[in-house]
């Protein structure tokens, strides 16, 4: 069946291509055409780095763009004909709008001729990093979408995980997993890099929202990226002021349920250096419940085990970061930062126990826990970027240092009733579990980009990775035969682990005809890891070598619209949390524990998409489908003595094929809409200690963002609501049932001063479902948090902007982008 399966698909591709092909010999037929224009200054000397972006009057997306060179001149090729707009801008200088541009046909140069910026005195530049931003919420490229989320106000005040549930296509649970259309392995970069702030363990929730720029998706990657994460990358980029002269931020939330958090940024920067700093708070209470019910069937017997908890939720987190870029010629900058994170978490709660057998209670115990935990991250970073003087690529090297340092205790004190309800000395009792990890993480990266010429480019680099982890577990109990401490000396253990990867990659890319473009790459990786338990001497080595091809390719015009197909392979490493073998014992019946023995596993991740604008509306359709060798998968075991135990194993195999729909539709100019669909089928297969197990199931999710600009754009409006339906594992499904949120802002004192008001999850609604199947044994867990606040924020943007140069320096380019014009 499933060669018939792949077979099938096959047929469906090549049937797409034909079509694709037979549009692209339509489109040959248009047209295209130059513009050209010299910019001048009032004393008619040439404005070099200006920039210039043209817009579709239909829509307002950036059609294409360039800079100024030395001589003030400004070249745009291969524009399609119809009616555009275009911004020029400059440091130093007014904001130049140039409307009613009109391409016709057969027509091979459109000359604007000279047009003369005016200067800006320092108080106005303000406007300049305002309006100099894309206006666009979604922008697109061969290989990444990338969303704009300065201004997500139902955000405001929360953290970065709060930002991500707003995107399309993901997802983030209650205790912060990430997924990306369904599938949890996601690799999350800060900045570009793989960092200990995106290591798991709520490290994400201590970035506030407002650090946030903007979020690069990437479904299928090329070969310059890593290759982890075989749902993609999440790249999150952090703000990094770059405004000349002092500048200086401060915001300031408060929220209903005891939240309370902050945020200040400052930078200084002049001609031959910038430095800047930012520091954020965060405190939050809440409550976290979890309800529990099992139903066990042993020939003529029915065990029912139910379990209440009722538990608090406090969170303590403090986010820093302290840099400086050295700006070493007008082609050169080398960067040097560092950040780190401090969590503090402590939860609590009392659990009710009732076990009944064939309706009849026979043991009810109440079992009160207290966990705190901390974690503490470091990341200390060096980078360097040439951009060569002939202007046709870059040198890019980079070194980073990761540490991080965790630990957790857990108290647990137990109570067994009689019938009559006195407690039952001889049963009762307290256990304490302790927990100690650190690890370091060094990456040295070097990548280099040329432009042959205007047709044909090429990437390249090399990577090193040298990780290492440490983790120990310790256990006591209180014997209540000897009525003393007694250690555990099978959860007493410490886990050793290391991982070495070492990886070198190429990349091509092909401008074919005006119509048609492809980048192809091929990355080679080898890999020694080795967990090994060092009491019991346990080793697991798994040194393996990878390859990971990528090819993209782009058809069409703006006009018929964009088609791209896509093929990469992927790999997902298992991480410390699933491979840690040391069991959770805050519920002793529903344990949590890793295998140290998980293999990696890769994926063949296949899209195919389409891409169109017209007036006020876009669309973008993506199919999808992944095929998953030794797909790691959570699997819960049952045992005879009532416990169960939630674990990780490699499954055969699973295959996902879906679609995505992400559209805008603006109505009218003061109203914005986003939405996005996202459907997809998942077919799995094991086999688990000899029992075969199956599972396959339908899930889809649809998210809806409307904005209102309101008042010349000083009161803005906006709704996020979004649904998810019930995904599929191998033993059940699950169910997160995500809620509506809305906010409102107004800008103050010259869009200094900004105070917005929101309200998280109006309808109360938000909870986390499951049901799991094992033979003869249900079991079905709900959770339940504090997910409906009150929000209030308040910031202000302070500015003492000094301009002496109006040329552009460039960045060190930590997120992969162009030169930002601030």
């Amino acid at each position: 069946m499933e060669l018939l399966f792949l077979q099938a698909n096959i047929r469906k591709m090549k049937f797409l291509t034909l079509v694709l092909i037979m549009v692209l010999n339509l489109g040959l037929s248009y047209s295209q055409t130059k513009i050209s224009m010299m910019v001048r200054d009032s004393k008619n000397l040439p404005v070099e780095y200006a920039n210039f972006r043209l817009f579709s009057t239909q829509d307002s997306s950036v059609v294409s763009g360039g800079y100024s060179d030395d001589k003030g001149n400004i070249f745009i090729e291969n524009i399609v004909p119809g009616k555009y707009y275009g911004i020029i801008t400059a440091y130093g200088f007014v904001n130049q709008l140039l409307p009613n541009i009109t391409v016709k046909a057969a027509q091979p140069i459109l000359a604007l001729g000279k047009i003369t910026l005016d200067n800006m005195k320092s108080q106005e530049l303000e406007e300049v990093e305002i309006q100099g931003k894309s206006s666009a919420a979604i922008e697109n490229s061969i290989d990444k979408r990338t969303y704009n989320v300065e201004e997500d106000m139902t955000s405001a005040g929360g953290s970065v995980t709060d930002v991500l549930n707003n995107i399309p296509s993901i997802e983030v649970d209650s205790d912060g997993n990430i997924s990306l259309r369904g599938n949890g392995s996601v690799t999350i970069l800060i900045d570009g890099r793989e960092s200990v702030l995106s290591s798991g363990d709520g490290a994400l929730n201590g970035i506030p929202a407002s650090a946030i720029e903007r979020i690069e998706v990437v479904t299928n990657p090329s070969s310059k990226y890593n290759p982890d994460g075989t749902a993609g990358i999440i790249n999150i980029i952090l703000k990094k002021k770059k405004l000349r002269g002092f500048n200086f931020d401060v915001q300031a939330n408060i929220a209903s349920e005891n939240l309370y958090n902050g945020s200040i940024n400052f930078n200084y920067r002049n001609e031959k250096l910038n430095f800047y700093t930012s520091y954020s708070m965060r405190y939050r209470e809440g409550h976290r419940n979890n309800f529990t019910d099992r139903t066990s069937l042993y020939n003529d017997t029915t065990e029912y085990l139910k379990q209440r908890r009722i538990g608090s939720d406090l969170e303590r987190g403090h986010v820093g970061k302290i840099g400086i870029d050295f700006y070493l010629d007008s082609n050169q900058v080398l960067g040097i930062s560092a950040s780190g994170n401090y969590t503090d978490r402590n939860r609590g709660g009392l659990q009710n126990n009732y076990l009944y057998l064939n309706d009849t209670l026979t043991q009810f115990w109440k079992r009160d826990t207290y966990e705190p935990r901390n974690r503490i991250s470091i990341d200390i970073n060096a980078d360097y970027k040439l951009d060569f003087k002939d202007k046709k690529g870059n040198l890019y090297i980079s070194a980073m240092e990761s540490l991080g340092d965790s630990k957790s205790t857990g108290d647990y004190e137990e109570y067994f009733f009689h019938s009559n309800e006195f407690i039952n000395p001889y049963l009762s009792g307290y256990q304490r579990q302790g927990k100690k990890g650190n690890s370091n993480r060094f990456t040295f990266k070097t990548d280099l980009e040329r432009q042959v010429n205007d047709k044909i480019s090429y990437e390249t680099g090399i990577q090193a990775i040298i990780y290492r982890m440490n983790d120990s577990n310790s256990y006591i109990y209180f014997d209540t035969v000897t009525q003393q401490e007694m250690p555990d000396l099978n959860a007493d253990n410490k886990l050793l682990y290391d991982e070495n990867i070492f990886s070198a990659y190429g990349s091509f890319s092909h401008t074919v005809t005006n119509y048609f473009s492809y980048k192809a790459g091929l990355r080679l990786e080898q890999a020694f890891s080795q967990p090994k338990l060092i009491k019991t001497n346990q080793k697991f080595n798994r040194n393996y070598f990878s390859y990971f091809p990528s090819i993209h390719l782009l058809f069409g015009t703006d006009k018929i619209g964009k088609f791209t197909l896509s093929y990469a392979r992927r790999i997902n490493r298992p991480d410390g949390w699933s491979i840690s073998p040391f069991p959770t014992y805050d519920d002793p019946l529903n344990l949590r524990i890793g295998n140290p023995g998980l293999m990696p596993e890769y994926i063949n991740s296949f899209e195919v998409g389409y891409e169109k604008n017209f007036t006020n509306f876009s669309v973008m359709t993506t199919f999808y489908f992944r095929q998953t060798e030794n797909k790691i998968q959570r699997i819960r075991k049952f045992y005879d003595n009532g416990v169960s135990a939630m674990t990780f194993s490699n499954i055969n195999q699973s295959y996902d094929y879906g679609l995505e729909l992400v559209g805008s539709y603006s109505p009218f100019t003061w109203w914005k809409n986003m939405f996005s669909f996202n459907a997809y089928e998942s077919r799995l297969s094991a086999n688990v200690d000899g029992v075969v197990l199956s599972n396959k199931g339908i899930s889809w999710g649809v998210k809806l963002n409307m904005t209102f600009s309101l008042f010349n754009n000083t009161t803005k409006i906006q709704i996020n609501a979004q649904y998810v339906a019930p995904k599929y594992g191998i033993q059940g499904k699950a169910v997160w049932q995500p809620g509506i949120d809305a906010g409102i802002t107004k800008s103050l004192l010259d869009k200094h001063l900004e105070i917005g008001v929101k309200v998280t999850d109006i309808f109360n609604m938000q909870h986390f479902y499951s049901e799991m199947y094992a033979g003869n044994i249900t079991q079905t867990t709900t959770f339940e948090w504090t997910s409906r606040r009150l929000y209030l924020t308040v910031s202000y943007k302070f500015r003492n902007i000094t301009m002496k140069e109006k040329k552009q320096i460039p960045s060190t380019g930590e997120s992969g982008g162009e030169p930002s014009f601030e």
